[in-house]
């Protein structure tokens, strides 16, 4: 007999994945529970819009995984989970595979590109004027250093692909170490070499918020500064300032502070960087919400790997 999964509407799956997990499981929605439903469902399939609380997991009385179709945990109550023993299935585990997955690295790319050459506001002062001028402030790739903070896969995608439009890269990472760049061991000489930085390792608490005006100040210039990761990471008040200031000359972001919970979801505008951006559109800033992993591929690849890792899980249950 099919075991009960609780599926989210707004994890907007593709088809043939939800035809995969039908074909294994009766997926329920959450408007529709029942009190039979609560005591039977045993995995849950959870998007990041919302930090998902014990409060929320206890309702479920025999519910022994939580899925999650992303490489962080942060909207997941962590300490909860493993207490009770329910297993988290995410993107995480899934080095090898996850290395076709290309997506953020391009998207990282673009704004690299956008912001050193100021394409978009260009455009626009091209399309408000219809005047043709010359912007002899910009430099070529190969004068920038771009800092790639955290070599992982998604760290090595961008370091290989700025290196081939002429970018030269160095990087800082405790944990790995990539041959093809120099590796800088000592994180404030990293900074001090760095024009663009971009970060792409997971969040931990320990570096709540360390990306503030000190280290924007150190870095060399001109500065960039590029954040896919994760908004917890920075200092929205310093990112805002240094950009008033022009210690650095701009910011591409696909991540907030507290994106993923329903206060941010209900109001987005209360974000003080969202609100910053809104109300300062020349400013060099883009803000491309959470759009590192969104196109059709890696949505085909992600999916899938969750939802076989699920079955591979469940397949010796009673």
């Amino acid at each position: 007999m099919k075991k009960k999964i609780l599926y989210f509407d707004n994890l907007a799956f593709q088809k043939e994945s939800l035809n995969l997990l039908r074909k294994n499981f009766i997926l329920k929605k959450f408007k529709n529970l029942t009190k039979k439903d609560f005591d039977q469902i045993i995995s849950i399939l959870i998007p990041m819009d919302n930090f998902y609380s014990s409060q929320f997991f206890t309702r479920f009385k025999n519910l022994r995984s939580v899925v999650t179709p992303t490489t962080g945990d942060i909207h997941l109550d962590k300490k909860f989970l493993k207490k009770s023993n329910i297993k988290v299935i995410n993107l995480k585990e899934d080095k090898l595979k996850l290395k076709k997955v290309t997506s953020t690295s391009e998207l990282t790319l673009g704004l690299i590109l956008n912001l050193t050459r100021n394409i978009t506001q260009i455009h626009k002062q091209f399309k408000n004027n219809r005047i043709f001028r010359k912007y002899d402030h910009f430099l070529s790739n190969k004068m920038f250093t771009l800092g790639v903070m955290g070599m992982g896969r998604i760290g090595q995608h961008v370091a290989d692909r700025a290196a081939a439009l002429g970018f030269k890269v160095i990087y800082f990472d405790p944990y790995i170490k990539y041959k093809k760049y120099q590796k800088i061991k000592n994180f404030n000489k990293f900074i001090k070499k760095t024009n663009i930085l971009t970060l792409h390792f997971h969040y931990q608490k320990k570096y709540n918020e360390k990306f503030n005006i000190k280290i924007f100040k150190k870095l060399k210039k001109p500065s960039y500064f590029i954040n896919t990761s994760r908004g917890e990471l920075v200092k929205e008040n310093d990112l805002i300032l240094s950009l008033k200031k022009k210690i650095i000359l701009g910011a591409g972001l696909d991540v907030l502070k507290n994106e993923h919970t329903k206060k941010f979801r209900n109001n987005p505008k209360s974000n003080k960087l969202l609100n910053f951006y809104l109300k300062n559109k020349n400013e060099n800033l883009f803000i491309t919400p959470k759009q590192g992993g969104s196109n059709k591929s890696a949505w085909e690849l992600t999916e899938k790997i969750i939802i076989n890792n699920l079955i591979k899980y469940e397949k010796n249950k009673i």
